[in-house]
C-alpha cells in the first residue's frame, strides 16, 4: 500500500481552494481488535450513523467509529457493510409512500444502490491530517466551484471523463461506497439524512477518491494554479465583453 504526506498534502489543498472543513479520511473495520488499535477514537453509545461520524470528523476533528448497533436500521447497515442484504432489506417496504409512490420504484430503488460487501463490524471517520488512520477512502466537502477546480485537478495529467451516480436517498452510496467499489473519485449531493443528521451546509457537495486520486487531484491542483485557474474564480459582469477575459489563442479554434 502506497503512503502519504497528508501533514504536506491537506495544507496544500486547503490554501488553493481555501477549504472550510478538512479532508476526512473513511476506513471500514473487520474486526474489534483492529477499531481498539486506533489512537483518540470516539465510541458511542447512541445511534450515530455513518454520516453523522464523518460530518464529526469534518466539523469537529473527531477521530469517530460507528458500530452496527450504532446504527439505526439494516437498511443503512446494509449500504455501509454492516449488514447481510435479505429479502426483507430488497422489499422496498421502508421506502415505500415515503420517498416513493408505489413498492415497484422502492424496490427499484434498493436493488440500484451501491452496498458495501457485508463483512465489516464498523466504519471509523477522522481528519486526514490526523493520520490516526490509513483511509479506504478520502471525503471533502466543498462548493461547485471548488468541486470542479479539485475534479479537473484529477485529470490534469491524465485527462478520465467521469461520470457519477444518483440513486435519490441515501447519497452515502454514491460517494464513499461508489469510490471504494469502483477505485473511482465520486460526486454526490447531500441527501435529505446529510441535511438533518449529518450537518452538512445549503451549498456543499460531497467528493470523494481513492487516497491516489487523492493526492493525484491535489497535485493537478497546482499544476492548474501555476497556469492562472485559481480559486477564487474571478467572475466577470454580465454585461461585459468577455474577450478580454480569455487567452488570446481561444479565438483560434
Amino acid at each position: 500500500m502506497e503512503s502519504y504526506n497528508w501533514q504536506e498534502i491537506v495544507p496544500q489543498l486547503t490554501q488553493l481552494l481555501r477549504l472550510q472543513l478538512p479532508p476526512v479520511a473513511i476506513k471500514w473495520m473487520e474486526t474489534e481488535e483492529e477499531l481498539q488499535q486506533i489512537p483518540k477514537l470516539r465510541l458511542h453509545k447512541k445511534h450515530m450513523p455513518p454520516c453523522s461520524i464523518v460530518g464529526q470528523a469534518a466539523q469537529f476533528n473527531w477521530t469517530t467509529a460507528c458500530r452496527s448497533e450504532n446504527v439505526h436500521a439494516n437498511y443503512c447497515r446494509g449500504i455501509n457493510g454492516m449488514f447481510e442484504r435479505d429479502e426483507k432489506w430488497y422489499s422496498g417496504e421502508m421506502f415505500n409512500n415515503v420517498w416513493f409512490n408505489n413498492l415497484d420504484a422502492s424496490k427499484a430503488h434498493n436493488r440500484g444502490l451501491n452496498c458495501m460487501p457485508p463483512k465489516y463490524i464498523a466504519m471509523v471517520a477522522s481528519p486526514l491530517i490526523s493520520g490516526r488512520i490509513e483511509p479506504d477512502v478520502v471525503a471533502v466537502y466543498v462548493s461547485p466551484a471548488q468541486a470542479f477546480l479539485l475534479l479537473t485537478g484529477y485529470q490534469f495529467e491524465n485527462y478520465e471523463k467521469l461520470d457519477f451516480t444518483f440513486v435519490g436517498e441515501s447519497t452515502c452510496s454514491d460517494s464513499w461506497v461508489r469510490t471504494f467499489l469502483t477505485g473511482k473519485p465520486s460526486m454526490a449531493l447531500p441527501c435529505y439524512a446529510d441535511k438533518k443528521f449529518a450537518g452538512m451546509g445549503e451549498n456543499e457537495l460531497r467528493l470523494t477518491f481513492t487516497p491516489k486520486d487523492f493526492a493525484r487531484a491535489v497535485q493537478g491542483l497546482q499544476g492548474l494554479y501555476k497556469n492562472g485557474l485559481r480559486y477564487p474564480i474571478a467572475s466577470y459582469s454580465l454585461t461585459s465583453d468577455i474577450l478580454d477575459g480569455l487567452p488570446k489563442h481561444y479565438l483560434e479554434f
